[in-house]
């Protein structure tokens, strides 16, 4: 992990359909400051009304984590926010005239692509990470999710369903923005055949299809390329989006996480304990901080 904060070298855009909206969408990416972090800000509303990618903003996590205040909502953020997190870009104005970004092909790798290829750049003012000194767990039922101290960034990830086609899948890997784009950017979002009919009637998934999204039969799987990208490509999802959930915390996280049968509503509620725990007396430290000894 870089010790220096990062944005991009200059503004690039992005058009698509939202996943759940439908509604057509040009998203802009535009290079902001230190200590900007990210926001999200709507063109198409008066006043260019605007709110920060943090958790205290979420409004909503059916189906998605949704970001808002009075002004505005932003639906479906997690995918773009996770290839931001992919990628430790720290810094970042995204301006879209619609009220959902892009789906996509129902991965990060696009944005990833995008901003990779546009150029990620320095700016030579230390980054602000959370490092805890001792476990932080939070657990609701089956579901739990957790950090451990550790000298980097180290993910696992486990689904377990009773299907024949998932049944029980996990990911363990050191999380650098190389191996964002290798392992987890590529992954696209999924559900079940059964559940296609009953989103259409919660005025969901509009803009879903079988090139945005795997959708799960008994016994094989729908969609364009009639193949998965990886074996255990659900999986791989799931800590896409967990990712994208955890970077509303605001700041890089160094420790190992852990998240087992994770979903949105129980990602932001690890990352209101996360919250907490950086309340405490001296919870934030500069990178050069982070890595002296312990």
């Amino acid at each position: 992990m870089t010790d220096l904060q990062r944005t991009i070298a200059r503004e690039v855009s992005f058009e698509g359909v939202g996943l759940h909206t439908g509604n057509f969408c040009r998203v802009t990416f535009t290079p902001a400051p230190p200590h900007s972090g990210i926001r999200f800000v709507r063109s198409d509303l008066p006043g260019l009304p605007s709110v920060p990618a943090t958790w205290p903003h979420v409004l909503d996590v059916i189906r998605g984590t949704t970001l808002g205040n009075s002004a505005m909502r932003i639906h479906t953020v997690e995918h773009l926010l996770s290839a931001l997190y992919g990628l430790e870009i720290d810094n970042l104005t995204i301006t879209v005239n619609a009220n959902e970004p892009p789906v996509a092909d129902g991965s990060s790798a696009p944005f990833c692509e995008l901003l990779w290829n546009v150029g990620i750049m320095e700016q030579e003012v230390p980054r602000r990470m959370f490092i805890p000194q001792v476990p932080i767990v939070y657990q609701s039922g089956e579901t739990r999710i957790s950090i451990d101290p550790a000298d980097d960034l180290q993910v696992t990830c486990q689904i377990i369903y009773d299907h024949p086609l998932l049944k029980q899948q996990e990911l363990n890997l050191r999380l650098t923005p190389e191996s964002f784009l290798a392992e987890i950017a590529r992954s696209r979002t999924f559900c079940f055949d059964y559940e296609v009919e009953a989103l259409k009637k919660q005025g969901l998934v509009k803009g879903g299809s079988l090139e945005n999204a795997v959708v799960i039969g008994m016994d094989r799987i729908h969609n364009q390329e009639k193949a998965l990208r990886f074996p255990n490509e659900f999986v791989r999802h799931k800590l896409l989006d967990f990712l994208g959930d955890l970077s509303l915390i605001g700041c890089r996280v160094l420790g190992h996480l852990t998240a087992i049968r994770c979903g949105h509503g129980h990602n932001i509620q690890f990352v209101h304990r996360l919250a907490e725990a950086m309340a405490a007396p001296s919870p934030l430290a500069s990178a050069s901080e982070a890595r002296a000894p312990r």
